[in-house]
């Protein structure tokens, strides 16, 4: 126990923190009163910097923060005073980032500015500090939402901790456009707006004279125009210009997702000049999605707008639109509008219910629509007491839908929209049959020029429960216009009528399944044709834009021609390069991988296989499975006589099968398995060492009877010459095949014929020894 006078300290000190800590941990914060007297009941001095944070913190947390400004200025004080003078500035900075957040914790802005200037002083001297750990302060973003002069000073502390940083040497320009970005917006909120204008001419000049090693690129420009094309809007082309220079060899996808985000800058440019009308033209080329789901849509600047302007009709639609594609992903925005627009008795839009009504479609949906919300939804209006009758937290789905249908067809009867959803409710509450369902849901979505995947998949699905999957899938697939539709309905109809295919009869289950995949690339086929159109001309659907989702659909509609009865490899291979172009995922390696196998491509499956491997190293891939791939590589590797590189597939195989958790003396069957076939193809030029490898895993395969893992034994024991344990092995593998079908059929052929050259290789001519497992003879 350390003790210094009557107070603890120390380890002690440290004791009795942590139960303090615990306690409040268990109990939760309403034990304040308890913790205020307990830290009273001692004389307590910390006498390490960490001890001051924990120490000054339970003060606060006690409701005692003038004891909390006494530990940090005198315990800390005395800390810093007895330290070497090499590791006192790291401890005030501590110590003045502490008095910092006491400051703002109490909404004092004079200690704050003291704060800051103490840390400002430390970070700009020439002794220095261990400047990285000052790079993320949280407090620091608060801080500039606080008070001008406190925001200002703020970001003068943060560029001076970046500048007092050796690793941001290359940062340093952009280090001085944040500066001058931050400053411009911090002014422009308290309406200096000529000296934000001067800050926002200076983070552009910032980037512009940029030195060559400065690590600048498109992403960089396209950020700084998003924080200040609002303030200098007339700068618009300092922005663009150079976005423009960065990206002309990027791939075409990718050169109209940049389009569309400077397509975005313009928009906001000419709102920001007065210029109302333009702005809402310019969202023509500015709404195109930049996402895979449909969000990213613009919509956060265009339904203001288009409220602004007055264009009700307009601005429904399009918030009806957004939570129709959306859902759970919609904006908070647009139920807020929504929410406005339902409490102005004037306005008799039918949009309003029919968003009610789309947002009912799942509890999750409507749960977050009205979280968006204020809590007594039906105080809110009449119209809300109608629709929202009751708490927001007990709402029930299916009364609010009805609320919301009955006000719909008030105010439009016999809309298309509204007998849309209401027919995909009453069908799945079983009120009507499917026949009934097929003929409303036509009728609607003929009515209402309806060609989403959404609509197109209910009908599907009434189809099916009208006659069957079968004929259902017999129908022309359906015609959608956007290459997301498309890629949508094409994943959401597998996932939808698989169990219901599931239970057919086999011959049934093929033909249904075929007639799907059949389906799926059609549809996918569509969507191809959307999404090129729109990158060769720059028109098109709003949601068809987005590069990833082009890379996604590619994926998906290469898988279905690489089992396509044609043997569309090539096709497949192609797409999958198109994939990689606009957004390379390793699906697409894996995929031409995958394809080579498929063609017998030695050459090709190492090239692809070299690079999936190097691909997923680097970013990442989820179903990398080295284990179902790495015996088609070393095969290619022996045919091509490169048995050379072999050990290097092997050390990786090894390493990734550790780095899944993988143990040497524990392998999964399918990891032992590859290690043989592996070894096996490597025996040829490595024979000495395959035995090595053999040695190692032999335990496990005694004891393991899988009919592949045996076989690959088997071959391995061949190849390197060991003729009696191969028979073995082989006769093991026989005696464990059940026979169940034809490649296992096959596989007695091939024992049958090895177990011969083993009796061979053993029993030259002229020798009649019979050994045991030569039962044949």
């Amino acid at each position: 126990m350390e003790v210094t006078g009557n107070a603890l300290t120390g380890p002690e000190l440290d004791a009795f923190l942590d139960r303090l800590e615990a306690d409040l941990e268990e109990s939760g914060s309403g034990k304040a009163a308890n913790l205020l007297a307990r830290l009273r009941a001692n004389a307590l001095r910390a006498t390490t910097i960490e001890a001051v944070d924990r120490l000054h913190t339970l003060w606060v947390r006690a409701g005692d923060t003038s004891m909390a400004y006494a530990v940090v200025d005198n315990d800390g004080g005395a800390i810093v005073a007895a330290s070497a003078q090499a590791q006192r500035a790291d401890m005030e900075m501590r110590l003045a980032l502490f008095r910092l957040q006491l400051a703002h914790f109490q909404g004092d802005a004079e200690k704050a500015l003291h704060a800051l200037s103490q840390m400002h002083g430390i970070a700009s001297a020439p002794q220095g500090f261990n400047a990285e750990g000052y790079n993320q302060l949280h407090i620091l973003d608060r801080l500039e939402q606080w008070l001008s002069d406190i925001a200002l000073s703020s970001i003068e502390l943060r560029h001076a901790v970046r500048r007092a940083t050796a690793s941001r040497t290359e940062l340093r320009a952009w280090d001085e456009a944040d500066r001058q970005r931050r400053r411009a917006m911090v002014l422009s909120r308290s309406q200096e707006e000529q000296q934000a204008r001067e800050a926002a001419k200076a983070a552009i000049f910032a980037l512009h004279s940029a030195q060559p090693g400065q690590n600048i690129d498109e992403n960089d420009w396209l950020w700084l125009g998003d924080s200040l094309v609002d303030i200098v809007p007339e700068q618009l082309a300092q922005f663009s210009e150079p976005v423009l220079a960065l990206t002309r060899t990027w791939s075409l996808p990718q050169q109209r997702e940049t389009a569309v985000r400077l397509a975005r800058l313009a928009a906001r440019a000419t709102y920001a000049k007065g210029d109302l009308v333009g702005a809402l033209v310019a969202c023509v080329d500015a709404r195109y999605s930049l996402s895979s789901d449909g969000s990213d849509d613009f919509v956060t600047y265009e339904l203001p707008w288009l409220f602004e302007a007055g264009q009700i009709e307009n601005a429904g639609r399009r918030a009806f639109f957004h939570i129709y594609q959306l859902e759970t992903n919609m904006w908070p925005g647009v139920p807020q509008w929504v929410s406005q627009r339902l409490a102005d008795a004037s306005d008799d839009a039918v949009w309003w219910p029919l968003c009610v009504m789309r947002a009912c479609h799942t509890p999750e949906t409507l749960q977050s629509f009205v979280a968006a919300l204020p809590p007594e939804l039906s105080k809110l209006s009449p119209a809300h007491a109608v629709l929202f009758d009751g708490p927001a937290q007990e709402l029930d789905v299916v009364a609010v839908f009805d609320a919301a249908r009955r006000m719909a067809e008030q105010r439009a009867p016999g809309h298309p929209w509204i007998e849309r959803l209401a027919v995909v409710r009453d069908g799945d509450a079983n009120i009507i049959g499917g026949e009934e369902a097929v003929a409303r849901l036509q009728a609607a979505a003929t009515s209402g020029a309806m060609q989403d995947n959404r609509t197109a998949l209910s009908l599907l699905l009434a189809q099916v429960r009208a006659h069957g999957v079968v004929k259902a899938l017999k129908a022309s697939p359906p015609v959608l216009p956007s290459g997301l539709w498309a890629y949508n309905f094409g994943v959401d109809v597998s996932d939808v009528l698989d169990d219901v295919i599931g239970v057919l009869p086999a011959e049934q289950q093929d033909e249904a399944n075929a007639r799907l995949a059949q389906l799926q690339q059609a549809v996918y086929e569509q969507g191809r044709i959307c999404l090129e159109h729109y990158f060769e001309t720059g028109s098109g659907h709003p949601y068809d834009a987005c590069a990833h989702l082009y890379s996604m659909l590619c994926n998906n509609l290469a898988i279905l021609y690489r089992y396509d009865k044609n043997d569309r490899y090539e096709e497949a291979i192609a797409l999958h390069r198109r994939g990689i172009a606009a957004s390379p995922f390793a699906e697409h390696y894996d995929g031409i991988m995958r394809a080579r196998i498929c063609q017998g491509d030695e050459a090709g499956i190492v090239d692809a296989a070299e690079q999936l491997w190097h691909f997923a190293a680097e970013y990442g891939y989820s179903r990398h499975d080295p284990n179902g791939y790495i015996g088609y590589v070393t095969k290619a590797l022996y045919d091509l006589d490169r048995d050379q590189e072999i050990p290097i597939w092997l050390e990786r195989l090894v390493g990734w099968q550790h780095s899944e958790g993988m143990e040497d003396r524990n392998l999964p069957t399918e990891a032992l398995s590859m290690r043989l076939r592996v070894g096996m193809y490597m025996s040829f030029a490595y024979p000495a060492e395959v035995s090595a490898l053999w040695e190692s895993v032999e335990p496990q395969v005694r004891i393991n009877n899988d009919l592949q893992m045996l076989i690959r034994a088997a071959d391995l024991l061949y190849s390197i010459k060991r003729y009696a344990e191969a028979a073995s092995m082989y006769g093991r593998a026989l005696a464990h095949n059940p026979l169940r079908n034809e490649a296992e059929n096959d596989n007695t052929a091939w024992i049958a014929e090895r177990l011969t050259r083993c009796a061979e290789a053993m029993n030259p001519p002229g020798s009649s020894a019979k050994s045991w497992w030569q039962f044949w003879k």
